[in-house]
């Protein structure tokens, strides 16, 4: 039995090299996840006197949109924003947050979600100051 053990790797792993591209691909396509939604910049760090991130936002989508598109928003001074016709692939805007912002896109005509995705703002934080947990004429 030992002598067709190293055999038997051998052809497994022939047979994974012959077919396993055909698999992966056939995976790859059962996993398609739709639409996407891309954020330039993803995140901001907001200084530590004033804790507010004023930025330029670009927000874009894949052209295999096809649908017309409405960008929404869990911050209070972003209104919806729908675009005027399906060849628009982006949108650009200012925004100041203090806290994480959510945005979403849905289809204009059946207001289903076709993405989303999130500008994370973090806080900058004052350097710590490390104590030494031992005494200065300490030996060891």
């Amino acid at each position: 039995m030992r002598l067709f053990h190293p055999l038997l790797i051998t052809w497994c792993l022939l047979l994974l090299s012959l077919f396993g591209s055909d698999f992966a691909q056939a995976n790859d396509d059962k996993f398609d996840l739709g639409p996407s939604l891309n954020l330039s910049p993803q995140f901001c760090i907001t200084s530590i006197d004033d804790n507010i991130c004023e930025l330029d936002i670009t927000l874009e989508w894949d052209d295999s949109v096809t649908q017309t598109v409405c960008i929404l928003s869990d911050h209070e001074a972003l209104p919806k924003w729908c675009a005027q016709s399906a060849d628009i692939h982006s949108y650009k805007f200012s925004i100041e947050a203090s806290k994480d912002v959510q945005f979403i896109m849905t289809d204009k005509a059946s207001n289903q979600t076709l993405a989303g995705v999130k500008l994370k703002v973090t806080p900058a934080t004052e350097k710590q100051v490390r104590r030494r947990y031992r005494n200065p004429w300490s030996l060891f």
